[in-house]
């Protein structure tokens, strides 16, 4: 199963190189491998393309809407926004796209398509 999503993300990546300016794809550090529980994107223009997905039928979740330092679990740290800018910035940038060992080529190729597709308007 790991293999597959690894292929998966594979793909994902090489057809997401073109839109790199446009969207940031996970990496993985050299000597390490993931098991590609989510694939999750970044973009600032992430509600515009969740939007496009929905419309066409795309699966996509935003997985982390909220950074940690802003959950009510973590309110008696006393943290404010603004405290961790990257973190509420990557928190209204993250999307995650269909990510399940059993997606076929078409399937894959057709996920890829549809964001290719909102980047390319």
């Amino acid at each position: 199963m790991i293999k597959e999503r690894q292929k998966i993300a594979a793909w994902y990546n090489e057809a997401f190189k073109p839109y790199a300016d446009l969207i940031q794809v996970p990496t993985v550090a050299a000597g390490n491998e993931s098991a590609w529980h989510l694939y999750t994107v970044r973009s600032p223009r992430r509600d515009e393309l969740k939007k496009h997905l929905d419309a066409n039928g795309i699966g996509n979740a935003v997985h982390y809407p909220m950074p940690l330092h802003l959950q009510k679990a973590y309110a008696q740290l006393g943290h404010k926004p603004g405290d961790f800018p990257v973190a509420e910035q990557a928190s209204r940038e993250v999307l995650s796209l269909p990510m399940f060992p059993e997606l076929t080529d078409a399937q894959i190729r057709r996920v890829a398509a549809v964001v290719k597709e909102f980047f390319r308007r």
